[in-house]
């Protein structure tokens, strides 16, 4: 050890208060969280990751020529264009059967498929959090009645509930959101839980207990922050399970007819396979970009935050 060091050593020590060559130990109650630094680093290798750059660039496409293509596209309601008119340069997606330009309503199509899927996401994230922080931190009496709500969620069947409700009150993009919400939040709900439990465990928990901390204040500000890597990826997962529900459903039928998505436009093109293969190829493709894209950056996300299954996988 070199003099400079040594004056640093005993200058710390002097500092704590302790006896020199004495550990000091975080006081009890602060967090032990991983490091902002290595958080950044984690993030910034996830973004130059080229699946990451090539998806989420597909993504941010996807979702900007649907919400701003239509500005440009025309109205989807005129009905002056020739009727099936195959892909041209005139009409890039080709025109359906009552004569309407085909490219503004798979772009509205999009608005209504996306909205639903980003939607139905944050909300099971939030109630996930909420059901699934509580039952995990708290244990016991509140564990078992969580878990049971969960689970009687879980069992409903979605779309003979999305039937029930579109005869009851109507078809309605709201209804459809709300009702995959409450039969898709327990898996997010499931992921918390478990990772509440684990990290309850810990000692930085422990000594912030034993400092005094009210148990809400440790859930929301030490547990919850901690357990988010996973929930995160459920989350991006959720996106896409969400926009493939949506659509089944709106393929049977049960959407808004004023606002078609891109599973409506499957529907209603069944007709027009042999005629009229567009109607049935643009939407589906769609689909399938965008939830290719949205899974494959959540396993790019859960291989960052946990490298060594990603290790294991390679």
């Amino acid at each position: 050890m070199t003099v400079l060091q040594g004056k640093k050593r005993r200058k710390r020590d002097a500092g704590t208060g302790a006896p020199r060559g004495t550990r000091v130990d975080p006081p009890p109650g602060m967090s032990m969280r991983v490091p902002p630094g290595q958080r950044e680093s984690v993030w910034k290798s996830y973004i130059r990751k080229p699946g990451t750059i090539v998806f989420l660039t597909l993504l941010v496409i996807m979702t900007l020529i649907s919400f701003v293509g239509p500005i440009f596209a025309g109205s989807p309601i005129s009905v002056s264009h020739p009727t099936l008119a195959p892909p041209s340069s005139e009409y890039p997606m080709g025109t359906d059967q009552l004569g309407r330009d085909y490219l503004a309503w798979v772009l509205r199509g999009g608005q209504v498929s996306l909205l639903v899927g980003f939607t139905v996401a944050i909300l099971c994230m939030t109630l996930g959090l909420i059901v699934g922080g509580l039952a995990g931190f708290y244990g016991k009496f509140a564990d078992t009645l969580l878990v049971k709500v969960a689970e009687f969620f879980q069992v409903l069947p979605g779309i003979i509930l999305a039937l029930v409700a579109a005869a009851l009150l109507g078809a309605n993009v709201w209804i459809i959101v709300a009702i995959l919400s409450l039969t898709l939040w327990p898996a997010v709900a499931r992921i918390v839980r478990a990772e509440t439990m684990r990290i309850a465990q810990l000692g930085y928990v422990e000594s912030a207990r034993a400092a005094g901390f009210k148990s809400l204040r440790i859930l929301w500000s030490d547990v919850i922050p901690n357990a988010m890597p996973p929930v995160i990826v459920a989350t991006t997962m959720t996106v896409g399970r969400a926009i493939l529900v949506e659509s089944a459903l709106a393929f049977l039928g049960i959407g808004d007819a004023n606002r078609p998505s891109w599973g409506a436009l499957l529907n209603s093109a069944q007709s027009y396979m042999q005629s009229g293969w567009w109607l049935a190829l643009f939407p589906g493709l769609c689909i399938f970009t965008v939830v290719l894209a949205v899974n494959m950056l959540g396993d790019s996300l859960n291989d960052s935050l946990n490298p060594s299954i990603g290790k294991v996988k390679r």
